[in-house]
C-alpha cells in the first residue's frame, strides 16, 4: 500500500489515548521506501512497538533507516550499538551474524536487533551534539517517491514516547496542501542540514567515531544532564574533529585523487585544441582567458589546467564559478571522472551554510587529510562580501575558474574583484562584451588576456556538426509598423542620452528594449511557424527539435504550447521555473533524450550552459541584438551526438520584416539591418549557403531593399 492510499490517519493525536503507533507509525514503516528521524531522545525499546511495519520496511526497502539523535543512551542501548558498529574481528558473537529479522525476533530481541540493524547497515544512526544546549526535536519523515508523511510532535522516539507519556504527535502530509508541503520541506530539508553537518547550530558525526571517542553519554531517567555535560561533549567533538577531519566532518575515508580520465584525448584528434589550450594558459604563467566554441570542450581543457597546475601547487583550492544553476550541476556532473567530488555550493542554504561548508574545506587541507579540494558557485555568489571573507581564511593556493566569464564584466564583479586568488581561468565563446569596452578591459585586467583561441568556423566539421541555415520571413502588421516608427522616432530625439549616461540613459535603454521586444513578439511569428512545421514537416515526426520564443513577454511561449498541442506533439516547455528544480529539469531532459518529449519550449535559459547534444533543429523565434547569444545558440545546437546518429543540425531562424520590401520607407532601414547582421552571421558557415533553399537568396534582397 502507498503512502496515499493509506486509510485513516488523522491530522493530530494526543498520545497514549490516540493510535498513533497503530494508525500511523506501523503503516508508514511497511509503505516508505525510506525513513528518517531526528530525535532528542532514543531507545531500543520503541521497536517492540513498532515491530510489525519495522520488519517489513528493514526486509523490503533498499534504503537504510536513518538517525539524528542526542548524545544520551541508556547503557543497553550504548552496548548494543557499540557492539552493532564494531569490525567483523571484534565481534564475539558469532549468533549475530545468523540473526533474521521478523516481527516476533525484534519484538523478543530488541537489543540483539539493534545491534544486527547496525551491522548490516539497514539502521544508520549520527549524533547531534551542541555547545550548551540539547538536540531535541522529536521527527519521523517517511518518504515514498516525491510523497512524504512527516509525522511531528513532542514524542521522542522511546516506548514512553509513544505509549505511556501524554504527548501531542501532527501529521503533515506533501500532498495535501501548500502548508503541509511547506512543513514536510522544511522538516526533509532541516534533516538534511544536519544529516551533512552543514547546520552551524551542531555538530553531527557518525556514530562508530562517537562510540571511538566516548562522546555517548549514559543517563539514568532520574538524573538530567547538565550543561556543563554536554559542553564537555561538545568540546570532546569539535577536538577530535580538528585532529581527524576527513573522517569527522565528510564521511571520506581517504583523500581525493585528482587524475586526469585515461579514455580522453587532448593532443590529437578531434579535441587537440584542447591540449594546445592547455599549453597556452599554462606558459602564460597560469592566468588568461581561453576563447573556445561553443560545444568544444571548455569544461574539460579547465580541468586539465587545473591538473596541470595541482602538479606543482599543492594543497590547491579549486573554485568554479557559473552563471546559471543547470550550468553549475553539469560542471559537478563533468567534474567527477576527475577523481574529485565537487562542493555543490547553490545546495547549501545561505551565507551560514556556505561558511559552514568552506570551514570544511578549510580543515581538510590545513590539517592535510587532502591537498586538493574544488567548490562551485553561482557568479552572484562570487560577488558576495561574505563569501569573498570566507574564502580569505584559506592559507593554501587558489585558483578560480569562471565559466561564461563575460558575465563577470558587470559592474558588481569589477569593482570588487577577489585579487587574493592566486591564479585564474576565464572560459567564453564570446569573451569580448558588446558595447562594453571598458567591462572587456576589466575583466582581462583580471583575468589575464585571451592567451588562446578556437572558433566556431575552426570547431564546425571537426568536433562540430555542420549545419544548414534557412530565414523565414515575417511580416509585421499595420499597427506593428506604426509602433516600431513611433519608438524609433522617440530613440532618435533621445540619442544624446547615449552621450551623456548620468543624466538618464536608463530611459534610452528602455526604448530600445520595447523596440527589440516589437520584433521579437510579432504577431505573425508563430502562424508562419505552424506554416514552415506543416509544409516542410509532419507535426508526428518532429524529433528531438528545439523552439525557442522571446523571454520579453511571456505570451509567445503561450501561443507556441498551445499550437503544438494543438497537432498533438509530445513536448515540455524549460524555462527558468523548470530549471530551478533540478530533479525536474533531469527528467525533463532525460525524456527528451530518449524520444518520449519530440519538443522543448524555451526561452533564455538554453543559451548558456544547458547540454543537450540530442537537439537536430531548431526554430529561433526570437534573437536579440547581442552577438554573443547567436554565436552560444549556434554552437550549443551544433553538439555531435554518437547516441543519435546525428550528422548536422537545421536552424530555421524567423526574422521580423517590414510588408513591402519593394516600396520600403528609409525609417525602416534600421530594422532590417539589425535584422542582416544576424542572417549574414549564421549564413556565413552554412552548408546551404548557396543553395535555392538557402540564405544567399534573402541576404541578396536585403542587401538590394538597402543600398539601391
Amino acid at each position: 500500500m502507498t503512502l496515499r492510499a493509506l486509510p485513516d490517519i488523522r491530522p493530530l493525536y494526543i498520545l497514549p489515548k490516540d493510535p498513533a503507533t497503530e494508525d500511523v507509525l506501523i503503516p508508514c514503516f511497511q509503505s516508505a521506501t525510506h525513513v528518517d528521524c531526528m530525535m532528542g531522545f532514543f531507545s531500543s525499546e520503541i521497536l517492540v512497538s513498532l515491530a510489525p511495519g519495522l520488519a517489513t520496511f528493514i526486509n523490503c526497502a533498499d534504503e537504510s533507516l536513518r538517525l539524528i539523535i542526542s548524545p544520551l543512551l541508556r547503557p543497553e542501548d550504548k552496548a548494543a550499538i557499540a557492539e552493532g558498529v564494531a569490525s567483523v574481528e571484534d565481534i564475539v558473537n558469532a549468533a549475530l551474524e545468523d540473526f533474521v529479522v521478523t516481527e516476533n525476533a525484534i519484538a523478543q530481541h530488541t537489543l540483539k536487533c539493534l545491534s544486527w540493524m547496525l551491522r548490516h547497515r539497514r539502521v544508520e544512526i549520527k549524533v547531534a551534539l551542541m555547545k550548551d544546549a540539547l538536540f531535541h526535536p522529536k521527527v519521523w519523515l517517511f518518504h515514498e517517491g516525491d510523497d512524504v508523511i512527516a509525522a511531528h510532535g513532542s514524542s521522542n522516539m522511546t516506548y514512553a514516547g509513544i505509549q505511556r507519556n501524554i504527548e501531542q504527535m501532527s501529521i503533515s502530509k506533501s500532498w495535501e496542501d501548500g502548508n503541509q508541503y511547506y512543513i514536510t520541506e522544511k522538516l526533509c530539508d532541516q534533516f538534511k542540514q544536519f544529516w551533512t553537518n552543514y547546520d552551524e547550530t551542531c555538530t553531527v558525526i557518525p556514530i562508530p567515531q562517537a562510540i571511538k571517542e566516548n562522546l555517548l553519554k549514559t543517563y539514568n531517567s532520574d538524573i538530567p544532564p547538565t550543561e556543563d555535560d554536554f559542553h564537555t561533549l561538545y568540546k570532546q567533538a569539535t577536538d577530535a574533529m580538528a585532529e581527524s577531519s576527513a573522517t569527522y566532518d565528510f564521511g571520506r575515508s581517504s583523500p581525493p585523487s585528482f587524475t586526469i580520465p585515461s579514455y580522453l584525448e587532448f593532443e590529437e584528434g578531434d579535441f587537440e585544441h584542447q591540449g594546445r589550450a592547455i599549453t597556452a594558459w599554462c606558459e602564460a604563467g597560469y592566468q588568461g582567458v581561453l576563447e573556445m566554441a561553443t560545444g568544444s570542450g571548455k569544461t574539460i581543457a579547465a580541468m586539465i589546467c587545473a591538473h596541470r597546475l595541482y602538479n606543482v601547487e599543492k594543497p590547491l583550492l579549486i573554485v568554479v564559478t557559473a552563471p546559471y544553476i543547470p550550468l553549475i550541476q553539469q560542471w559537478c556532473d563533468e567534474i567527477s571522472p576527475f577523481g574529485l567530488k565537487a562542493v555543490n555550493l547553490t545546495e547549501v542554504n545561505g551565507a551560514k551554510g556556505r561558511a559552514a561548508e568552506l570551514k570544511k574545506l578549510e580543515r581538510r587541507l590545513r590539517f592535510g587529510s587532502s591537498n586538493i579540494e574544488i567548490a562551485i558557485v553561482s557568479h552572484k555568489t562570487l560577488c558576495s562580501p561574505n563569501f569573498k571573507e570566507e574564502l580569505k581564511k584559506f592559507d593554501c593556493k587558489t585558483l578560480l575558474i569562471a565559466d561564461e566569464v563575460h558575465n563577470l564584466g558587470s559592474e558588481g564583479f569589477i569593482t570588487d574583484p577577489p585579487d587574493f586568488f592566486d591564479y585564474r581561468l576565464g572560459l567564453s565563446a564570446t569573451p569580448i562584451r558588446q558595447y562594453d569596452e571598458e567591462g572587456t578591459e576589466q575583466l582581462f585586467a583580471f583575468f589575464g588576456p585571451i592567451v588562446f583561441q578556437f572558433t566556431l568556423e575552426e570547431a564546425i566539421g571537426r568536433c562540430l556538426v555542420e549545419y544548414e541555415y534557412y530565414v523565414h520571413p515575417v511580416e509585421l502588421t499595420e499597427d506593428e509598423m506604426d509602433e516600431w516608427y513611433a519608438l524609433t522616432e522617440k530613440i532618435g530625439k533621445n540619442a544624446w542620452r547615449q552621450e551623456e549616461p548620468d543624466t538618464g540613459d536608463e530611459y534610452l535603454m528602455k526604448l530600445l528594449r520595447d523596440r527589440r521586444a516589437l520584433l521579437e513578439n510579432a504577431e505573425n511569428k508563430v502562424a508562419v511557424l505552424e506554416d514552415v512545421l506543416t509544409q516542410r514537416e509532419d507535426f508526428n515526426k518532429l524529433q528531438h527539435t528545439l523552439i525557442y520564443t522571446s523571454d520579453k513577454a511571456p505570451q509567445q511561449l503561450k501561443d507556441v504550447n498551445a499550437l503544438l498541442n494543438r497537432h498533438g506533439v509530445l513536448f515540455h516547455q524549460l524555462t527558468h521555473e523548470e530549471t530551478s528544480d533540478r530533479k525536474k529539469t533531469a527528467q525533463i531532459i532525460q525524456s527528451f533524450q530518449e524520444g518520449t518529449l519530440r519538443v522543448l519550449t524555451a526561452k533564455r535559459v538554453l543559451d548558456e550552459g544547458v547540454n543537450i547534444p540530442e537537439i537536430e533543429k531548431a526554430f529561433i523565434l526570437a534573437s536579440t541584438t547581442v552577438e554573443r547569444q547567436w554565436t552560444q545558440r549556434r554552437g550549443r545546437l551544433l553538439r555531435t551526438c554518437h547516441e543519435t546518429g546525428k550528422t548536422h543540425s537545421e536552424i530555421h531562424d524567423f526574422v521580423a520584416l517590414p510588408t513591402d520590401l519593394d516600396n520600403l520607407d528609409t525609417r525602416a532601414r534600421t530594422l532590417i539591418e539589425s535584422e542582416l547582421k544576424r542572417i549574414q552571421a549564421f549564413a556565413y558557415l552554412a552548408k546551404n549557403f548557396g543553395r535555392p533553399d538557402g540564405p544567399l537568396s534573402h541576404i541578396d534582397q536585403l542587401v538590394k531593399t538597402l543600398y539601391t
